[in-house]
């Protein structure tokens, strides 16, 4: 038998990595409402919602920032997809499935919070050259100013909360004009930290007053030339808060926000609870390895 030739199969590191992604998030998916998971005709599905949810999770994985050539390759590489608009619509029917996961795993492995960091983003759909004609998502989306590239651009703000390990505890979507200090509340009132780190944009002393006394949450952010400061380390609060930038960085290399190429609302809303959910399972990894929860990419 010696001289006989060998063979020894090598697993397809694509449906390892598939495989993986369905370990984690079939759990808190078989948690569902059997009228959720058990659609009509459900099985006459060739593919399973579990292998849609971590396909989606794969392209973020690979860095893909197109949907047509990502489809291609997993078909390629063995994978059994439906047809690619039948994929699409499939991928955009389990947004309210891909949030409920995502918030379930956030809440099994974050383990409480010292502060919080508050930050947004542009999410660009039309650069500063054609931000003034720009029309896609012109009902929802409108121009905007870019204060860290100090150029204009047409789209959205991505407005997250982050907690102290790396977690994004949530997120909010505004069109490009609104400003910061509008969506505080809000993102704030699902969040159950009570010291909250923020940059310049959120400035407003009736904010912080309004926060402390309704809610007893403390905002902090940096004060003008011509204010008292604050008896705090403020360079070192600084620091903590530049944490979030590293996240944005992260989530703009696997996701693409800042040249997003997405037509529809529901598709760019699928695209960010991907890349959220990818984010904390990579998060995950990394604070079980021993390592920092914020640079993962």
């Amino acid at each position: 038998m010696k001289d006989q030739t060998k063979f020894i199969a090598v697993s397809n590191p694509i449906q390892v990595k598939l495989k993986k992604f369905i370990q984690i998030i079939e759990p808190i998916y078989l948690t569902l409402n059997k009228s959720v998971r058990l659609r009509r005709n459900y099985r006459q599905e060739k593919v399973s919602d579990l292998v849609i949810l971590a396909t989606m999770l794969m392209r973020i994985q690979l860095r893909d920032p197109s949907e047509t050539h990502f489809h291609q390759m997993m078909l390629v590489w063995g994978i059994s997809l439906p047809e690619r608009s039948r994929y699409n619509r499939r991928c955009r029917n389990l947004l309210l499935i891909m949030r409920f996961i995502r918030w379930q795993l956030v809440r099994k492995y974050s383990q409480g919070s010292t502060y919080e960091i508050l930050d947004s983003a542009p999410m660009t759909l039309a650069s500063a050259r054609r931000s003034q004609a720009a029309s896609v998502l012109h009902s929802q989306a409108n121009k905007g100013f870019n204060a860290t590239k100090e150029t204009f651009f047409y789209g959205f703000k991505f407005h997250i909360v982050l907690n102290d390990q790396g977690y994004v505890m949530n997120w909010e979507l505004t069109p490009a004009s609104t400003d910061d200090r509008k969506v505080v509340e809000e993102l704030l009132l699902t969040t159950p930290c009570t010291h909250i780190l923020a940059d310049g944009g959120y400035l407003s002393n009736r904010l912080k007053e309004r926060l402390l006394t309704v809610y007893g949450i403390r905002l902090w952010t940096p004060v003008r030339k011509n204010m008292k400061q604050p008896k705090e380390d403020v360079s070192l609060l600084k620091n903590l808060r530049r944490h979030i930038e590293t996240v944005f960085n992260n989530l703009n290399t696997v996701g693409h926000f800042e040249h997003l190429g997405i037509r529809t609302l529901k598709g760019l809303g699928i695209r960010i609870e991907s890349m959220l959910l990818w984010q904390t399972i990579k998060v995950h990894e990394q604070l079980e390895n021993g390592k920092s929860g914020f640079k993962i990419v």
